[in-house]
C-alpha cells in the first residue's frame, strides 16, 4: 500500500473542470443503459451530500464520464438491469448499504454492479465482514492490533449473566469504570450506549430491545493521554484516519471541540509524526487497510493506558509506552459533509480531493477504446503499396 499524509491546501477547481451537476433519474424509465460512476444513497436531497455531489459530478465530467445517482426510486429497477445485462455501471460508490441485511437493495445493487463486471469502490463481502463489529475484532486481535477489553453477547444468549472472567476482562470492580455497549452492525454512533458498572445491566437491556438479532459488545473503555499539537494546543491522543484509495488522510479528532464550536477535525502534520514519535500509529490504519481489503473507509485510533496489548507502541513525551488502539474499526460509509456547512464534518479540501481521486478510479476502469489496427502501407503514385519506414 502506497501510504502518503497529504497536505491539505484549499484547491482551486482546475481549469479543466467542467461545471456539472449530478444526473439524477427520477423513476426507472429515466435509467440510462451505461453510467461510468455512479453512488447511491436513499434519498437525492440531503444537504451533507451537495459539495460532494457538485464536485464528484465537476470531477467525472472533466474527464468525460457520466455520473449519477442511484436512489429509492431506481434502486430495484438498476438491480434487474445489472442482472438482466440491460444496465452496466463502471464504478460504484455506495452510501447506505446495510450489509448485515440479506435484502437490502443497496447491498444488493453493489452486488450487481461487481456480478455485471464493474468495481464498486469496495468489494461487498469484505465490508460485508468488516463492518460487523464483532467480526473484525475477531479478526484484529487474531492478528495484534490493539484493541479494548471485550465481551460479546450473542443474540442467542441475550440474557446470560456476565461470568467472573468476563466482569475481569473489563475490570468493572475498579472505581470509575466504564463501558461502551455497542451494536456489531450499528453505524454513526447509533445504539451506543455508555455506563458504568452498576448500570450495565439496564444498558445491556435497552440495547438488547433496540437490537434483538445483533451481537452486542462490551467495550471497556479506554484513557488515551493528552498530547500537545504544533499549534501549542492540548489534544486527547485520539485520531479518525480516513483510508482512500491507497492514501492516508490522518486527522486529531475530538467530539469535545465540536462541543465548543470549534472544527472536530485537525490535520495530523507529517512534524507531529515526527516529533511525537506517532508512525505506529500510521502503521496501524495501512496494516488495517491492509487487513480488511478495503479501498474506501475510516478508522478511529487511540493511544491507550498501558493494559491493552498491541503490537504498534508509541513512546510518549512523558516517557510511558502506550499501545495504539482502534476503537471504531472500520466504517466503509464515510462522512463527506464539509466544514464549511458543519464544524463536524471533514475539511472542504478533503472532500474536494477524494472526490477527484473517485473519479480517477472511474476514469481507469472504463473500457479503452479499441480502434482498428492502422493499415502500415502507403500508396504510391500508381496505387502499388508502399511499406512505410519501420515496417517489416
Amino acid at each position: 500500500m502506497d501510504v502518503v499524509i497529504l497536505p491539505l491546501p484549499v484547491r482551486e477547481a482546475p481549469a479543466t473542470e467542467r461545471p456539472a451537476r449530478l444526473l439524477i433519474p427520477s423513476c426507472p424509465e429515466e435509467l440510462a443503459p451505461h453510467y461510468d460512476l455512479t453512488l447511491s444513497r436513499t434519498s437525492v436531497d440531503q444537504p451533507m451530500f451537495a459539495a460532494f455531489d457538485r464536485w464528484l459530478a465537476g470531477a467525472a465530467a472533466a474527464r468525460g464520464l457520466s455520473c449519477a445517482l442511484i436512489h429509492d426510486g431506481t434502486v430495484h429497477e438498476a438491480v434487474r438491469r445489472l442482472q438482466s445485462g440491460e444496465l452496466s455501471i463502471g464504478y460504484h460508490l455506495d452510501y447506505y448499504a446495510l450489509w448485515h441485511l440479506a435484502d437490502d437493495p443497496y447491498a444488493r445493487l453493489a452486488q450487481a454492479v461487481q456480478d455485471a463486471g464493474g468495481r464498486p469502490v469496495n468489494p461487498p463481502p469484505r465490508s460485508r465482514l468488516f463492518t460487523d463489529k464483532a467480526t473484525a475484532h475477531a479478526e484484529l486481535a487474531r492478528h495484534g492490533f490493539g484493541v479494548p477489553e471485550t465481551v460479546l453477547v450473542r443474540p442467542w444468549a441475550p440474557e446470560r449473566p456476565l461470568t467472573a472472567a468476563e466482569r475481569r476482562r473489563l475490570r468493572l470492580d475498579e472505581p470509575g469504570a466504564c463501558v461502551f455497549v455497542k451494536p456489531a452492525n450499528g453505524f454513526g454512533g447509533r445504539g451506543v450506549i455508555r455506563t458504568d458498572a452498576a448500570g450495565l445491566p439496564a444498558a445491556l437491556a435497552t440495547a438488547r430491545l433496540q437490537y434483538p438479532d445483533d451481537t452486542l459488545l462490551l467495550q471497556r473503555g479506554v484513557a488515551c493521554p493528552r498530547l500537545t499539537c504544533d499549534d501549542g494546543v492540548e489534544r486527547p491522543a485520539y485520531w479518525r484516519v480516513l483510508c482512500c484509495l491507497g492514501e492516508l488522510l490522518p486527522f486529531w479528532w475530538s467530539q469535545r471541540e465540536l462541543e465548543q464550536g470549534r472544527p472536530a477535525y485537525r490535520e495530523l502534520t507529517p512534524a507531529e509524526v515526527r516529533r511525537l514519535g506517532l508512525q505506529a500509529v500510521l502503521d496501524f490504519a495501512a496494516e488495517l487497510a491492509e487487513l480488511c481489503g478495503l479501498d474506501w473507509f475510516s478508522t478511529e485510533i487511540c493511544l491507550g493506558d498501558g493494559a491493552e496489548a498491541s503490537r504498534f507502541r508509541v513512546r510518549c513525551p512523558d516517557g510511558r509506552e502506550r499501545p495504539v488502539v482502534g476503537i471504531d474499526y472500520v466504517n466503509d460509509q464515510c462522512d463527506v459533509d464539509v466544514q464549511s456547512r458543519w464544524p463536524g464534518a471533514v475539511p472542504d479540501a478533503v472532500v474536494r480531493h477524494v472526490a477527484d481521486r473517485f473519479a480517477e478510479a472511474a476514469a481507469r476502469q472504463r473500457p479503452a477504446v479499441v480502434l482498428p489496427f492502422p493499415d502500415r502501407t502507403e500508396r504510391g503514385s500508381e496505387g502499388a503499396p508502399r511499406r512505410l519506414a519501420g515496417c517489416a
